[in-house]
């Protein structure tokens, strides 16, 4: 009895430095072995972006929480004590009580309203003549495009325009420096731009970056607080080991010493290497386009028909088919890189002014259709709704590759693409186009599902049920089928495939190149930034892409009007004065300050 009595009282008496210890323990593990500064380097969560309402209750709540641990202190604190350990206690709250107050706060800098506010005042238009300026900026960043020895330009200079991610618009002058920079970029170091600067938004608005710097010379409003954060958490703890060296501390247990002296190394050990640690976490933005196939839907469903058929009688069939994906391809650098040829074939072939450039913008496969000589057949396809275009554009490409064969490469890139625009119709419908409809999806499927009822065949590969498709409505005689999107496509991948090998898939590949053109320029930067917290789109890189080469932004497509007040005799003597300007940026010069956020009268 007497030895158990011995052992409660040893427990009361050492049970708080066991609770010190242990909680030690638990950091240094969290912090070498669990990713812990990685996961502590990222806001609360992605939605941070539109919880703008969200950080002053959490303010609230840790100024609540801060006074219970200062109010044991100063209860518990012997002031017959040495006043260096005084001090030494005190440097070592002070860092704590920061980082309790940093994540509120690094929450309020994430919002969406704090991040549009952190740019420069806007400032007032002076011009009078917009239309004439846009003019000279398409001749000059023409001129520069079609310069072979623009491969010297200053690459130094490309930086990410931040405020497309709030939808705001930047200067002319800025935009044809960062064209200049982009263009003259080898497809290696352009693709990296895109890359890079996809990752410097997302620590800005999902990490606790925002808060510690931001090189962007459009962003000069962002808080730095996390600076003296950071240097205190790693200055106070040296501090704090000097003056407890220094104190007297003969009046407490050896053990009780050794155990701080512990806690105190410890503590500057883990904000030294915490630092470090996260440079070993660094990694690429992720190179992968997400697929989704209509034909591979109904080949997943009849493979896992018994699971089918009991969410089907639970109606919940449809959340599975939305969140059913095909695995990801790592093709966004191939086709970062057609797009990018296909922009600078649009300066070089197509824009020449105002107008043509206006409608290059607008194009979403048109213009392809034209050069290859087949608009006049497969026109049709491209008048429906975007949405429905995109629908039969997909379900013709894969009933092309799998009858045509996949021999060429640019076949199986035609077909990337076109299972990345279904994965947003789907996934990111409001990202596609607004107002684009994800019902279309089921509507297909089904339709897919009616034409192939009364196959028993238990192959159930995508290659089988194309074939089985093309030969169901080939001969369809009956109005039902006809009046579906499935025969729809058929029409037009018989349309496509009487072209021949080489050019049908030229034509595919420059209809979804325009299309992803099309949907990327017509997508909020907000969209674009909250997709980001959630692993990103492809779709972003060709947004990106299209704003460093120049091309209309969203919110200049928002304000432009349609009808153009210089006439064409006008616009040919801009043009021909642009053609013997000495300088391609001399006349762009007096225009420096001229912001692009206007609309065409």
């Amino acid at each position: 009895m007497g030895d158990l009595s011995d052992a409660v009282e040893w427990w009361d008496a050492s049970q708080l430095r066991f609770l010190v210890l242990a909680s030690l323990g638990i950091q240094y593990f969290l912090t070498f072995f669990a990713a812990g500064p990685m996961l502590s380097r990222y806001m609360p969560s992605p939605r941070s972006l539109i919880a703008e309402i969200r950080w002053p209750p959490r303010m609230a709540v840790v100024t609540w929480r801060s006074r219970w641990p200062l109010y044991v202190f100063c209860k518990s604190w012997s002031f017959s004590a040495d006043n260096k350990l005084l001090v030494v206690a005190i440097l070592i709250f002070i860092p704590g009580i920061l980082k309790c107050f940093a994540k509120p706060l690094g929450l309020k800098l994430a919002s969406f309203k704090s991040f549009a506010d952190s740019f420069d005042l806007a400032e007032r238009t002076t011009t009078v003549n917009r239309e004439e300026v846009l003019q000279k900026y398409v001749q000059e960043a023409r001129n520069f495009v079609l310069d072979k020895d623009n491969e010297s330009s200053n690459s130094e200079k490309l930086y990410v325009p931040q405020m497309l991610f709030v939808d705001f618009a930047y200067n002319y002058s800025s935009r044809l420096t960062i064209l200049k920079s982009f263009c003259g970029l080898d497809d290696r170091k352009a693709y990296r731009s895109l890359v890079n600067g996809l990752s410097d938004i997302f620590d800005l608005l999902y990490t606790k970056k925002s808060m510690h710097k931001n090189d962007n010379p459009d962003c000069t409003g962002r808080d730095w607080s996390g600076i003296p954060t950071y240097f205190l958490s790693l200055f106070l703890p040296i501090v704090s080991i000097v003056f407890f060296h220094i104190s007297h501390k003969k009046a407490y247990r050896t053990d009780d010493v050794a155990i701080t002296g512990v806690l105190l190394y410890s503590t500057f050990v883990l904000e030294f290497c915490s630092a470090g640690i996260l440079g070993l976490f660094e990694s690429e933005w992720p190179d992968t386009v997400s697929q989704r196939s209509i034909m591979g839907q109904f080949a997943h469903n009849k493979r896992n028909s018994k699971l089918m058929s009991f969410a089907t009688l639970l109606r919940c069939k449809d959340l599975l088919d939305q969140h059913w994906s095909m695995e990801s391809c790592h093709s966004a650098k191939n086709i970062t890189e057609l797009m990018r040829i296909h922009v600078q074939e649009g300066w070089k072939d197509y824009i020449t002014d105002v107008e043509s450039y206006l409608e290059f913008n607008d194009m979403r496969g048109q213009w392809t259709l034209e050069r290859e000589e087949c608009h006049g057949r497969l026109n049709w396809s491209l008048e429906k709704p975007f949405d429905e275009s995109i629908l039969i554009w997909h379900i013709a490409t894969d009933l092309c590759f799998h009858h045509m064969g996949s021999s060429l490469a640019s076949s199986q890139t035609c077909r990337e693409m076109s299972n990345y625009m279904m994965h947003l119709m789907v996934a990111n419908p409001e990202m596609l186009m607004p107002g684009s409809r994800r019902s279309l999806f089921a509507i297909a499927c089904n339709e897919l599902e009616d034409i192939l009822k009364d196959e028993e065949s238990t192959l159930v590969e995508e290659d089988y049920v194309a074939k089985q498709v093309i030969d169901k409505v080939k001969y369809a005689q009956d109005t039902i089928t006809k009046e579906t999107f499935i025969y729809d496509a058929w029409v037009l991948a018989e349309g496509l495939m009487d072209l021949g090998g080489d050019k049908t898939w030229k034509v595919v590949q420059g209809v979804w190149l325009e299309m992803m053109c099309f949907s990327a320029g017509r997508c909020r930067g907000f969209l674009h930034a909250k997709a980001l917290g959630t692993g990103g789109e492809f779709l972003s890189y060709v947004w990106l892409a299209l704003a460093y080469s120049g091309m209309e932004t969203f919110p200049e497509r928002l304000q432009r009007t349609k009808k153009l007040h210089l006439s064409v005799e006008k616009r040919k003597h801009l043009l021909t004065r642009g053609q013997h300007v000495a300088s391609p940026s001399a006349s762009l010069q007096e225009n420096q300050a001229l912001p692009c956020s206007i609309s065409l009268p």
